[in-house]
């Protein structure tokens, strides 16, 4: 009878000290990695002269601060009304800490008007996507204030986006 007390207390003793350890003396810390830290991972169609990790630095668009880049062209009126209420949720989420959303889109595209949006012609928009932003074939792009691309998304789905916001809250250390 003895034996099996001692053994119930040490079986409910070991869970508790390994929690309490954890609880004192464990780091509960997460990072959102800097993509393009070497020149094996910048493409090479693109003529790219910059100082490793990559900063992105663009002619036609306004990057300053933090910012969430959507390339809207090819989407539907529909599809694209819904990736803007997805990406809404980051206002609703961070407030006036919210990164700024721009949507870029080609001449041609027949899509609303968007605020902050930056209209393109089709050479300036691929050159922006493929070798400015280096977003290949996804369609959102987390860019932090000192111009590291910290997130790549394919696209705006309900997925993605809660994705975006658990890594903002990690970079903004909200967790």
């Amino acid at each position: 009878m003895m034996r099996k007390v001692l053994l119930l207390f040490l079986a409910l003793l070991l869970p508790g000290a390994i929690f309490l350890f954890l609880h004192f003396f464990g780091k509960n810390e997460f990072e959102v990695p800097v993509f393009y830290q070497t020149a094996d991972e910048l493409p090479a169609e693109c003529e790219i002269e910059q100082q490793l990790p990559y900063k992105v630095k663009s002619i036609d668009v306004n990057v300053s601060g933090d910012y969430v880049v959507f390339f809207a062209s090819g989407l539907s009126t529909k599809v694209f009304d819904g990736a803007l209420f997805q990406v809404s949720r980051l206002n609703e989420e961070f407030g006036e800490k919210a990164p700024r959303l721009i949507v870029l889109k080609k001449t041609e595209d027949k899509l609303p008007m968007a605020k902050n949006e930056v209209i393109l012609d089709a050479d300036k928009y691929m050159n922006e996507q493929k070798c400015v932003f280096l977003a290949k074939a996804n369609q959102l792009v987390l860019v932090d204030t000192e111009g590291h691309i910290r997130g790549l998304y394919p696209n705006a789905s309900l997925k993605e986006i809660d994705r975006l916001i658990l890594e903002l809250k990690i970079i903004f250390k909200q967790y």
